[in-house]
């Protein structure tokens, strides 16, 4: 991965907001997270499961200076995990996040930003699903890319128009010899518009071409193009409501892949029927990259509720609840795999600078193929301190 690009594009968004703003008011939040628990499969395997106690560590460093007409805001956030049974998969994350926006007018904003990323993917999952037992330890992935966008509009404009441009480089660090195919450098452009109707009702329009190109494995660039139209709905805080339909179509550069075609939707809707109480629910579909080796591409449908509450201004509860459907396609077949999972979350905040999380995590897979079944949950307690 160019670690010099990274830097050049860091480089050139701080020195643009240096440029502009003018007595800026500053601030900078620092926190740190210690967890400790059990995993009871911690391979991901379909039988004589593994498990193992684990801790973690990290840190997120937020930093904002904002004028009257401009904001920079740095984020960089760092994990460190260890596992008492698995030395090899002890592994630390990291994510920098530099944004920039500038607003020409009250209508009118531009917005830049840029991602470095490393992230661990754990045996038995994901690439590996099914091949804990052949590794000695999971797989890393580094992505870097960066984004420019424009907005036109307001919560009160008649239009709202958005306009994105995003690029990303992703690799495996891991394992070159095999997962070298899999590198992919990305090329997304976004543009949205939204009409008001009547009220706070929008007639939504959103269009995305994107390109894929797989450096080592050129058989498999193509082309994607689609195109959604729905309703965006906020008449009050308590409920939003984003409903938008559509088709998305695949090309291939080279002749002897099959093109593809699928519908597809996005939905979001959040609903508050108090104060202390949050709603949330999420569905979607879409084509997107393979993180498989054996296949060219993967069909996603991603289905989700989440529901919040306060009980006190001190004790929250969050729960979530999702379904993930995909399919990995090759020209020669198609491997479906279904996934459940569920998060528990206690939260208690003992003062402004520190807070409790009990946490429970459960995941399921069934596979149409093999012998990669598997259930595994996870139990957790957190202290976060606001330094």
């Amino acid at each position: 991965m160019n670690f010099s690009r990274f830097v050049a594009i860091c480089a050139t968004i701080s020195s643009f907001s240096t440029l502009v703003q003018a007595e800026p008011d500053n601030n900078i939040k620092f926190s740190l997270d210690t967890e400790a628990g059990y995993i009871d499969n911690f391979l991901f395997q379909a039988r004589d499961e593994q498990d193992t106690a684990y801790y973690s560590l990290s840190s997120d460093l937020a930093l904002s200076s904002k004028t009257q007409q401009s904001v920079f805001n740095f984020d960089a956030q760092l994990a460190s995990h260890f596992f008492d049974k698995f030395e090899n998969d002890d592994h630390t994350d990291f994510t920098i996040i530099p944004k920039y926006q500038f607003k020409f007018s009250q209508n009118q904003r531009l917005h830049m930003s840029a991602l470095w990323l490393n992230s661990y993917v754990y045996r038995g999952s994901g690439l590996s699903l099914g091949e804990a037992d052949s590794l000695s330890e999971g797989d890393e992935n580094e992505t870097v890319g960066a984004r420019i966008g424009y907005e036109y509009g307001t919560s009160e404009s008649q239009g709202k128009l958005n306009f994105d441009v995003i690029y990303n480089e992703s690799e495996f660090t891991t394992r070159r010899a095999s997962t070298s195919q899999l590198d992919t450098e990305i090329l997304n452009i976004k543009s949205s518009f939204d009409y008001l109707l009547s009220g706070k009702t929008y007639l939504a329009f959103d269009i995305d071409y994107k390109t894929t190109e797989y450096p080592n494995d050129a058989i498999i660039n193509r082309d994607s193009i689609t195109g959604l139209v729905g309703v965006k709905w906020s008449t009050t805080m308590i409920s939003e409501l984003s409903v938008l339909v559509g088709y998305q179509q695949l090309a291939f550069e080279d002749s002897r892949l099959s093109n593809d075609n699928a519908f597809k939707w996005q939905f979001d809707y959040t609903w508050r029927p108090s104060d202390f109480t949050t709603m949330h629910i999420v569905s979607n579909r879409k084509f997107d990259e393979s993180y498989r080796l054996i296949s060219s591409y993967r069909l996603a449908e991603t289905h989700q509720i989440d529901l919040e509450h306060a009980f006190t201004d001190y004790f929250n509860i969050f729960i979530a609840l999702g379904v993930n459907n995909e399919s990995f396609i090759t020209p020669q077949m198609s491997q479906d795999e279904d996934y459940i999972f569920s998060t528990l979350r206690f939260n208690y905040l003992h003062s402004d600078r520190l807070s409790f999380q009990f946490s429970y995590n459960y995941k399921s897979l069934d596979a149409n193929y093999g012998d990669v079944d598997y259930l595994y949950n996870k139990f957790g307690l957190s202290v976060k301190f606001e330094l």
